[in-house]
C-alpha cells in the first residue's frame, strides 16, 4: 500500500490553493508536496529504509509540518519528542525506540549533545538552522533532491509511528500505530464530523504539531483546507491570527481557552469567521466552558481520545453544549459525549459486569483504530486488552441518556477507609467555590485510614478563600468521607505541556521512601 495515500490526495484537486501559513511564509499544496518529497528522498539517501525510525524535536513551523508528512511517505517510522521535556527524557525515548535519526531545531542541539553519546542507535542528527561539526544541516540535505514522489510501498501492518505516553505513572510507554491504523484513524474522524471540512476552511494550529495539534492539522490538510501555524500560544497572537486570516477552526486545550477568556482584548477582535472550536486533551471546567460558549457562540466540540486509541472515542457535539435548559441537559457540559460512530464502548465494574447509570467503572472500548501494543512491552500490552477490548484506565459513568462522564484515571483513585474516592469529583466540588481558579486533589499516607484527601488550590486573583470554606463546599456536595482533610494554597499547579495536571508530581514528597503508592 502507499503509505500516505491521504496526504497526497489534495494535490489532485487543490494544488494551487494555500496549504500552510507560517509567519510570512505561504506555501501551496503543490509547493508543500514538492518539499515533502525532497525531505523523503533526503532521508532515504541516508540509507534509511522500512523499519528505521526518525524522531522529531521541532517547534511549530513549516519544517515540523512537512516532516510529519514526509517521514511516512518514505515508509519510515515516526517518533515524536516533546519540546517541553528534558534532554534526559529525550534520551530515554530515543534509546527505548531504537531511533536511527533525529531531526531537531538548532536551539535543542547543545543540550542534546550532552546525551547523544548515550544513544547508540542514533546514527544521524539533522539540524534545522545553524548546525555543528558532524551534524547534518536540514536545508543542505534537501538541495537537489527530487521533487517527485519516492514511490515507497509498505505493508498495512508496518509500524507508522511510536507515540510515547506522558509517563505520569512511571516510565513512558511507546504506543504502536501501523499504517493501517493511521488510515483508519483519519477515516473515523472524517465520518464523525458534524459539519464537513471544506477547502475554503482555515485551521489555526497552536499546540505542538508533534502531538494532538499535528493530527488535526493533517485532517484539515487532506481535505484541502489551509493550515495557519503559530510557533507557540500567545492570546493576542491567536486573536490577531483569527481576525487577519479569517480562521474557521481552532483546537484549544483548556488552559489556552481559560487564558483567552481573560484577555482584555478578546472582544476587540473580529472573531466572526470561526465556525468550529475544538477542545480537549484534559478536563474542562463546565463554568469556563459556558463562559466560552457565551463569547464564541454554539460552535464547540469535544473529542475524547488517548495515546492508545486516538480521537474520537466519544464526542460532545455543538448541539450538546446547552447553557440554558433543564439540569439533565446542563450537566452534559461536564461529559465527554456519546460514543463515536464505529466505536463500541462499555463501562465495567471490577468483576467485568456492566455498571448501571450513575455507578463508576472502567471505560473499555473496541474500534478499528486501537493501538497495536506497547513497544517492547509484551506484558503491558497483554494487560491493556481483555477479550479484544481495550482497557482505557479511565474511570467513568453513564447517565440514563448514554452520555459518558470521565471521573478520573484508574491509577489516581484514592482509597480511604476502604472507600474509593476519585480526585476529579472532589476537584469539581472545590471549583464550585467562586474564589477558586484551579484545584488538584491527591491521596496522602494516613496510618489510620490508609490515605486521606489533600487538596491544592489556586485562588482567583484578588480573592483569598480559606481552608474551612474549601472543606465546607465539598461537604455540601459530596459524602463526608470524600472531603479534603487539608488544603494547601499554591500559585500554580504542575502540568504537562497539554494542560493536564501532574498529580504524580504533587504526590512525590508525601510518598518518598514508601515502597508502594498506596498505603
Amino acid at each position: 500500500m502507499k503509505p500516505d495515500l491521504f496526504y497526497a490526495w489534495p494535490l489532485l484537486r487543490y494544488a494551487d490553493r494555500t496549504a500552510i501559513v507560517f509567519g510570512e511564509r505561504r506555501l501551496t499544496f503543490r509547493e508543500m508536496d514538492r518539499r515533502i518529497n525532497r525531505v523523503s528522498h533526503a532521508l532515504l539517501s541516508l540509507g534509511l529504509r522500512k523499519g528505521h525510525k526518525v524522531a522529531m524535536l521541532l517547534h511549530n513551523g513549516v519544517e515540523a509540518a512537512e516532516c510529519i508528512l514526509a517521514v511516512p511517505r518514505a515508509g519510515l517510522t515516526y517518533v515524536a519528542l516533546n519540546p517541553r521535556h528534558s534532554a534526559q527524557e529525550h534520551a530515554f525515548v530515543l534509546n527505548d525506540s531504537e531511533t536511527d535519526a533525529v531531526i531537531l531545531d538548532s536551539e535543542f542541539l547543545e543540550p542534546m549533545e550532552a546525551v547523544l553519546p548515550s544513544t547508540p542507535s542514533v546514527r544521524f542528527v539533522i539540524v534545522v538552522g545553524p548546525t555543528a561539526a558532524g551534524r547534518l544541516n536540514y536545508e543542505e540535505m534537501l538541495k537537489d533532491r527530487p521533487e517527485t514522489d519516492p514511490g515507497v510501498e509498505v505493508d498495512a501492518d508496518d509500524i507508522e509511528r511510536i507515540h510515547y505516553t506522558s509517563g505520569t505513572t512511571g516510565r513512558p510507554k511507546g504506543a504502536i500505530s501501523t499504517f493501517r491504523l493511521a488510515q483508519n484513524r483519519m477515516m473515523d474522524v472524517l465520518i464523525n464530523l458534524d459539519q464537513p471540512i471544506l477547502p475554503t476552511d482555515v485551521n489555526l494550529n497552536i499546540g505542538p504539531l508533534t502531538h494532538a495539534a499535528g493530527f488535526m492539522m493533517a485532517i484539515y490538510y487532506i481535505r484541502g483546507a489551509a493550515n495557519v501555524i503559530l510557533r507557540r500560544f500567545d492570546p493576542e497572537e491567536v486573536l490577531r491570527a483569527i481576525e487577519q486570516e479569517r480562521v474557521t477552526s481552532v483546537l484549544f486545550i483548556p488552559t489556552m481557552l481559560y487564558r483567552l477568556l481573560k484577555s482584555p482584548n478578546l472582544r476587540a477582535h473580529d472573531l466572526s469567521s470561526l465556525k468550529r472550536v475544538w477542545y480537549g486533551t484534559a478536563p474542562t471546567i463546565p463554568a469556563r466552558l459556558k463562559e466560552a460558549i457565551e463569547v464564541f457562540g454554539p460552535i464547540f466540540r469535544q473529542n475524547y481520545g488517548q495515546s492508545e486509541s486516538a480521537q474520537p472515542i466519544t464526542f460532545l457535539g455543538p448541539e450538546d453544549h446547552v447553557v440554558d435548559g433543564p439540569p439533565e441537559k446542563l450537566r452534559r457540559l461536564a461529559s465527554a459525549g456519546k460514543p463515536a460512530l464505529g466505536v463500541e464502548l462499555k463501562v465495567l465494574r471490577e468483576d467485568g459486569t456492566a455498571i448501571s447509570p450513575g455507578e463508576i467503572g472502567e471505560i473499555v472500548i473496541r474500534t478499528n483504530h486501537m493501538f497495536k501494543g506497547y513497544w517492547k512491552m509484551p506484558e503491558a500490552t497483554a494487560a491493556a486488552f481483555r477479550d479484544g477490548w481495550l482497557l482505557t484506565q479511565d474511570m467513568g459513568t453513564l447517565d440514563e441518556d448514554g452520555y459518558v462522564y470521565i471521573v478520573d484515571r484508574k491509577h489516581d483513585m484514592i482509597i480511604s477507609g476502604g472507600f474509593n474516592i476519585y480526585p476529579r469529583e472532589v476537584e469539581d466540588a472545590i471549583l464550585r467555590h467562586p474564589g477558586v481558579a484551579e484545584a488538584a486533589v491527591i491521596g496522602v499516607p494516613d496510618d489510620l485510614w490508609g490515605e486521606n484527601v489533600k487538596a491544592f488550590v489556586v485562588p482567583k486573583d484578588g480573592i483569598s478563600p480559606t481552608e474551612e470554606e474549601i472543606i465546607a463546599v465539598c461537604q455540601e456536595h459530596l459524602a463526608s468521607y470524600k472531603k479534603p482533610k487539608s488544603v494547601e494554597f499554591v500559585r500554580e499547579l504542575p502540568k504537562t505541556p497539554y494542560g493536564k495536571i501532574q498529580r504524580r508530581e504533587l504526590k512525590e514528597r508525601y510518598w518518598q521512601g514508601l515502597e508502594r503508592r498506596v498505603h
